[in-house]
């Protein structure tokens, strides 16, 4: 609607980010099955065994070319891992997915 803001500017300091890399045909795949896989992590299939809880943001960074004039097919999703596992953040099962110490960011969400 016009004069509403249609996104949010969040500001997170120095952290760890559950991420993993997908590059399938389809954009929308990759964010998919990056998902469904960041998920398998969150629900119990890391070291700890446990639950870790839902937390905002789960980001999608989308990659372009050397030029940055285009979109490759590769996208990052990413999981900001709660305060209380940020020292010791469990280790995933799926060696797709790696645990990265993000500077501080800024996140676009909508």
């Amino acid at each position: 609607q016009l004069g509403d803001l249609l996104y949010e500017k969040r500001q997170y300091g120095k952290a760890k980010w559950a991420c993993i890399k997908m590059k399938e045909k389809q954009y929308e795949q990759s964010i998919c099955l990056g998902f469904m896989k960041l998920m398998r992590y969150i629900c119990e299939q890391n070291s700890s065994g446990l639950y870790l809880g839902i937390t905002v943001p789960i980001v999608t960074i989308v990659h372009t070319n050397e030029a940055q004039s285009a979109m490759t097919q590769a996208v990052t999703v990413a999981y900001y891992l709660p305060e209380v596992l940020q020292d010791e953040p469990p280790h995933p099962f799926d060696s797709d997915i790696i645990i990265e110490e993000w500077p501080a960011t800024i996140v676009y969400s909508r």
